[in-house]
């Protein structure tokens, strides 16, 4: 019989802020009415109905505005009341899911710890502490400050420079990506504590495994950490592994041990056998199992734990040549996009994470970055279902600290991030930081941070922790041995126009875009962004154009490298984060942007591409499935967009193989000058069944850059001005 009571202390807050950081002195933790006295300037008690960043309950508008910067000049405390029963309790666990990002905790006036991050959990043991049958006092202090100091005192490059203190990438990112006073505080997820009369399972098991691909099995090691044991005293743990879909076991093995104290760490293998293999979507699909531990005593259950888990493995092979994934010992060729759907984590649901990725999965993609930032534990899983990859990053981002101080506890948190998440077969690489140095104001700043601290530990002790999923060191830093990614920004942040990668090769890409504006509709739905951009109306669709042109032109240009030398990409970002950010295909509302129709043209599995600049160079066949359509037939007609008279066409049967790019046609066409060419392609199986199209309208005007991009922004809306 499992002996546990589990009390949910997620409502009916109460919260103040405290202007002066003068609540500690003034022993806040201890005093339960409300500071109304003359001379302290202390706030009031606010009632609080629900736990999430301060921002989104107490903001006219969170995501842009100079009063935002006051949520964090001073800390805020949040007091909790409540009762429980049951004195005979033997421990009593405390645990937040998520508070963000420094806390301190009192329990009825005492003091259990403090706590640095927010996306991780962590637990007191209050059972000395509590009082049963009266009201217990629940007290955090909570606090989330800005930075002040900058890398050389470029000020004028500080957005990119100020020394990022907290490991939270997702505060001063402020080039139109987040806004200059966004920095998201507060408690969120869930509070809960669990009171326990017996033996216990302590946290989350530790899992890891062997494969022998050959005869599909693994050998799965299970670490847990039990407590309140009687010493002694004989117990089972009982390990199962069992297919998800329809509960089979496939593997199962008991530990029987007597206690020897009141706390032990237990280790257990099991090998599963005749085993599927994750992987994804357009690969296979997810195949998932559960691991159910269960602790028993004289054949009672006293506790039980259960976790999804499911087996591929992943190799990435670096050299100066390549930057390649392989999946389950195939090569895999990715086709990825960011994903950071809003500042504000906790105004996330399950609901919205499924929409986003079911439409992820629509547009072709069959991986998603998680940009400088941690997504809830939902994410994560819905990804493991759906077959959906992830390459996860640290919040490690630009600019921080380079102290050992600093990469010590940046490296912890960043553990404690794997080991949070690192049983979700849907992560496949770590990224250590993103674009450390990247600008570089005393020539310096990248080795430092990629040579000295914390670029070197930090790879070494991840690595030690998790050897069996690879890790990209320094993300963009293409020649690094370590790293080996590139973000290519060429008729976009970085100038230029987007043919200017005619002829160039990546290795592997994990940054390209172009940030377009919402419909003027979607627009209107926020005032102020609307009228800074009232004046655009006639030009939004155009811009909307630009980034369906820069889109397509990158896609397929990387498609047609495919593992020569290119194993994939990452587009820039799948849906905008607020409402005036722009980099998605997808607006802050969720209605598409042109940007989607390009992805849908040129981002399906089996694809069908025109390379083309000054000339007609040829057609290419890409086919990123495991499937073999055999002998299948390539048509193309270029015609006069003016007067519809067909210049050329023609036809080809070519063995369109799995995993394969192929060229179909070689057609060194010159550009005709003013002419305006459209170009149509079809592939048809042997059944004279289409299975891929696409289409270029005007095909030798590659649009120039939208005036006025990248170089003006408002700073107080934090929002891209795109006129010169």
């Amino acid at each position: 019989m499992i002996m546990e009571q589990v009390v949910m202390l997620n409502k009916n807050w109460n919260v103040l802020q405290d202007v002066h950081d003068t609540g500690e002195k003034l022993g806040l933790y201890k005093e339960k009415v409300a500071f109304t006295d003359t001379m302290s300037q202390m706030s009031e008690w606010e009632e609080l109905g629900e736990l999430k960043h301060l921002q989104l309950i107490f903001a006219q508008n969170p995501y842009f505005g100079r009063e935002l910067r006051y949520f964090n000049q001073a800390p805020w405390w949040y007091k909790k009341e409540f009762k429980v029963s049951g004195e005979h309790i033997k421990k009593a666990y405390l645990k937040f899911s998520n508070v963000d990002y420094y806390c301190k905790v009192w329990l009825n006036g005492e003091y259990l710890g403090e706590h640095e991050g927010y996306s991780t959990p962590f637990t007191f043991e209050v059972r000395d502490k509590l009082k049963f049958y009266e009201t217990n006092v629940l007290t955090v202090k909570v606090s989330s400050p800005w930075d002040d100091e900058v890398e050389c005192e470029d000020e004028k490059n500080r957005t990119i420079l100020v020394r990022r203190r907290m490991v939270k990438g997702t505060y001063e990112h402020s080039d139109t990506f987040i806004q200059r006073d966004v920095n998201p505080v507060g408690i969120y997820g869930t509070v809960v504590l669990r009171l326990t009369d017996g033996a216990c399972i302590v946290e989350e098991p530790q899992i890891t495994y062997g494969l022998n691909l050959d005869k599909k099995e693994a050998l799965v090691k299970s670490k847990v950490t039990v407590e309140n044991l009687v010493s002694g005293r004989k117990y089972n743990l009982k390990l199962y592994i069992k297919d998800k879909d329809n509960g089979m076991i496939c593997g199962e093995e008991t530990l029987q041990f007597t206690a020897d104290k009141e706390k032990m760490d237990l280790e257990q293998t099991v090998k599963a056998e005749n085993i599927n293999l994750w992987s994804t979507w357009d690969h296979g699909g997810a195949w998932m199992y559960q691991m159910e531990i269960l602790l028993e005593a004289e054949e009672e259950i006293l506790t039980r734990k259960e976790v999804s888990i499911a087996f591929r493995s992943v190799e990435l092979e670096r050299t100066d040549g390549k930057t390649l994934f392989y999946l389950n010992q195939k090569p895999f060729f990715i086709r990825g996009t960011s994903y950071f759907p809003d500042n504000y984590i906790s105004a996330m649901s399950k609901d919205r994470y499924w929409r986003d990725l079911l439409n992820i999965k629509a547009a072709g993609f069959n991986l998603v970055r998680v940009h400088v930032h941690m997504e809830q534990s939902v994410f994560y899983q819905l990804c493991d279902e759906l077959g959906i990859a992830v390459i996860q990053d640290s919040e490690y981002n630009w600019t921080h600290p380079s102290t050992d101080a600093w990469a010590e506890k940046f490296i912890k948190i960043f553990e404690d991030n794997i080991r949070l998440l690192m049983h979700h077969p849907s992560i496949i690489c770590w990224i250590g930081m993103n674009e450390p140095g990247c600008v570089d104001p005393d020539g310096r700043t990248r080795q430092r941070f990629m040579e000295e601290n914390p670029g070197p530990r930090m790879y070494e002790e991840i690595r030690a922790m998790d050897p069996d999923r690879p890790m990209i060191k320094g993300s963009f830093c293409e020649t690094d041995k370590f790293s080996g990614d590139s973000h290519n920004y060429l008729g976009s942040l970085s100038g230029g126009e987007y043919g200017d990668i005619y002829g160039t090769t990546e290795k592997f890409n994990t940054e390209y875009g172009f940030d377009a504006p919402a419909g003027m509709e979607s627009l209107k739905k926020n005032q102020k962004v609307y009228e800074r951009l009232k004046g655009l109306e006639t030009d939004i669709p155009k811009i909307q154009d630009y980034q369906y042109k820069l889109l397509k032109y990158y896609t397929e240009h990387y498609r047609i490298q495919k593992y020569h030398p290119c194993s994939g990409y990452v587009q820039f970002m799948f849906i905008d984060l607020c409402p005036q950010s722009f980099y998605g295909i997808y607006d802050w509302w969720g209605i598409p942007k042109k940007g989607l129709q390009a992805i849908l043209e040129s981002n399906m599995p089996l694809g069908i591409f025109m390379k083309y600049k000054e000339q007609l160079d040829g057609i290419y066949v890409v086919n990123d499935s495991e499937e073999s359509f055999g002998t299948c037939m390539v048509q193309w007609v270029i015609t006069d967009g003016g007067t519809g008279e067909i210049i050329r066409k023609g036809k080809k049967q070519i063995e369109c193989r799995a995993d394969s790019v192929s060229e179909a046609e070689n057609l060194d066409i010159k550009n005709p000058g003013k002419k305006n060419w459209n170009v149509s392609l079809k592939l048809i199986d042997k059944n004279g069944v289409c299975i891929a199209r696409n289409f270029y309208q005007n095909i030798f005007h590659l649009s120039p850059r939208v005036a006025g991009h990248p170089e003006r922004m408002s700073h107080e809306l934090g929002m891209r001005l795109y006129w010169a």
